[in-house]
């Protein structure tokens, strides 16, 4: 499927944000490394900050597409959640992961980060929800767990996307799966 002019713009201002920094790119090199003229970058954005919107928007919308994905995929409830809060809580394994992409386009624009992370928490919450609603309605999981899990999760989500704007993760990873395997076996009815 052949992507837009836009949607190209977008992806290479991403690329040269990530590799030269915002305040080096210019409209100019968008241009350029797009094999566009500057007139059709100007037909789409007024401002580099307006191309530097939308590269936001797109990279948190691939990780809420990312995120829905696995809420509607047609594994168990138990496995879509565990995922789901894997993707969430510690993506930042993953070296080509939109957070890694957003973490270093957010450092010139704490303001701009913090609406964005706003947005796919936003998102996020109600998707979680929507799992832990599943799997209570389906008697696989326990309410009163769901409820604690829930709020901690939720904790853990907003306090994991402000240590991502600065801080790497590997030891975050290290723990992840057996994090993961308590989290999901304490709400599970279904023990093993």
């Amino acid at each position: 499927m052949a992507i837009s002019t836009r949607e190209h713009l977008i992806d290479v201002a991403r690329q040269l944000f990530s590799r030269k920094g915002v305040e080096a790119t210019t409209m100019g090199d968008i241009a350029n490394a797009s094999e566009r003229g500057r007139r059709t970058v100007y037909t789409y954005f007024r401002n580099k900050k307006e191309v530097y919107a939308a590269v936001l928007q797109s990279e948190s919308d691939t990780l809420v597409r990312r995120l829905e994905a696995i809420v509607n995929s047609d594994e168990p409830v138990e496995e879509r959640l565990r995922e789901f809060l894997s993707v969430r809580l510690v993506q930042r394994r993953e070296q080509n992961s939109a957070a890694v992409s957003l973490r270093a386009l957010f450092k010139p624009d704490f303001r701009r980060m913090s609406r964005v992370r706003v947005l796919v928490r936003e998102r996020a919450k109600c998707m979680l929800h929507g799992l832990l609603a599943e799997g209570i309605d389906s008697g696989r999981f326990e309410a009163s767990r769901c409820a604690m899990l829930e709020g901690f999760a939720l904790d853990c989500m907003h306090a994991m996307d402000i240590a991502g704007a600065d801080t790497e993760s590997g030891g975050l990873a290290l723990s992840a799966d057996s994090m993961l395997d308590f989290i999901i076996s304490d709400i599970c009815r279904c023990k093993e």
